[in-house]
């Protein structure tokens, strides 16, 4: 159970799993696979909200993006994911995957499950609004799983705060100097392992305004020395150096978020660190 419990322990990153006799194989979003020595029937028990579309596949429902009927009576229908793969959905499993489908389906497009159409939503994601509500935690990156794996990490275990996330960083000053001070973030995360020079710039221009410099701002960074220098160099309250992988970025943003939610005392704010991750003291 070592091995097994830490590689379900995020299973918002896995689009499937395929069965191999009394092994299987979990397949992430970002490619990578592993090989447990579990049947795929247990792994069917300890992951509820998956979907056995055939005796060998297990799939996540929030990566299937359409569903097609079986052409002709006695024949297989299929089963379409966002990564371009496909298999067979069996047909006694048929209107079991059908059901579990249902709720992710608009009413008007209800009927194009068994067409073949794209209706079916992908993955959520999650925007940044014009005004940032209070008790928020805002997320820079330009990696759509990373946000997608913050924003459920924040809705599970910090379900007072709202998660924003944002693909750009340089309107942000600006953005934020048009809103009040109790409007401010709880925190901001600066991912800047692809875009670099746009992060640093934001975060020194944030530093240097004389109210939004009182942000608590993190920077994730690739695992570089110089990296990191440039980070304290432009006042980063903290610069994490972080290897590539989702299950890492999971873990520290749980860390980083322990600590600067309930844990750091800002100026103003000694009296509100009373909140934990299961409620309220």
């Amino acid at each position: 159970m070592s091995v097994i419990k830490p590689a379900l322990q995020y299973p918002e990153l896995i689009t499937h799993l395929s069965g191999a006799n009394n092994y299987c194989w979990l397949h992430f979003r970002n490619g990578e696979k592993k090989l447990l020595a579990k049947p795929i029937s247990y792994l069917e028990c300890e992951l509820p909200g998956f979907i056995r579309a055939h005796k060998t596949v297990l799939i996540n429902p929030e990566y299937v993006k359409s569903l097609h009927q079986p052409p002709r009576q006695k024949m297989a229908g299929e089963i379409h994911l966002n990564n371009g793969l496909s298999f067979p959905v069996s047909r006694r499993r048929w209107n079991q995957v059908v059901d579990a489908l249902a709720y992710r389906i608009s009413p008007i497009s209800s009927k194009n499950i068994v067409d073949g159409s794209d209706s079916i939503t992908s993955p959520r994601t999650i925007s940044l609004d014009i005004t940032l509500p209070e008790k928020s935690i805002l997320l820079v990156t330009d990696d759509e799983a990373s946000a997608l794996l913050m924003g459920q990490t924040i809705e599970k275990k910090w379900p007072n705060y709202r998660f924003h996330s944002t693909t750009q960083a340089n309107h942000l000053p600006d953005l934020l100097m048009g809103v009040s001070e109790e409007e401010y973030p709880a925190l901001l995360i600066l991912d800047a392992r692809t875009t670099t020079l746009e992060r640093l710039h934001t975060l020194q221009k944030l530093k240097q305004h004389p109210q939004l410099c009182r942000l608590p701002i993190i920077l994730l960074v690739s695992p570089t020395d110089s990296l990191v220098t440039d980070g304290y160099r432009r006042q980063a309250n903290s610069v994490i150096s972080l290897q590539d992988g989702y299950i890492t970025f999971a873990q520290t943003i749980e860390r980083v978020c322990q600590f600067w939610l309930l844990t750091a005392a800002l100026p103003g704010a000694v009296a509100t660190k009373t909140e934990t991750a299961d409620g309220v003291k």
